[in-house]
């Protein structure tokens, strides 16, 4: 998915893969939801996932260049339940949300689905996110289930 997505929410606008030159916007714009991560850190990340049809990650860049948001999705795999495409991160400014960027991003991230061969797409959203869980029910998403989840440093 080389091609830009074209967003309706304003002229000029348009969603496309993520680059390198977007590290330190990403990385600005996940620490609105708690994640504190550096430019350089996204910088590595982002080289160990250029595997295409594994990985998405996809900006919206406003006309002036700035990134608004981004969206991250990726192949994943189990045993009992076979493959299908999970969004690992979606995040819009917090000044620019209620504009069509969320539902421009979702859209790329369905797209890149169901072009490595997805028929079903599946997110996690905070127990907290109460606005996040309207915006996905509003886009089609269902909610399939309420679960713990446990870390342990290694």
């Amino acid at each position: 998915m080389n091609q830009p997505f074209l967003s309706h929410s304003a002229p000029g606008s348009k969603v496309r893969p993520a680059q390198q030159g977007d590290c330190g916007e990403i990385a600005e714009l996940a620490k609105q939801l708690g994640y504190q991560c550096t430019s350089e850190e996204v910088a590595e990340r982002l080289k160990d996932m250029q595997l295409l049809n594994q990985y998405g990650v996809f900006v919206f860049e406003l006309p002036e260049g700035q990134i608004a948001g981004w969206i991250g999705v990726y192949l994943f795999r189990s045993v009992e339940t076979g493959t299908w495409a999970e969004i690992n991160g979606l995040i819009v400014d917090d000044r620019m949300r209620c504009r069509g960027i969320g539902k421009a991003l979702l859209n790329a991230a369905e797209i890149w689905a169901r072009s490595v061969g997805c028929q079903t797409i599946s997110v996690r959203s905070n127990i907290t996110r109460d606005r996040a869980h309207r915006f996905y029910e509003d886009k089609g998403y269902a909610h399939i289930k309420t679960q713990k989840e446990f870390h342990k440093d290694l």
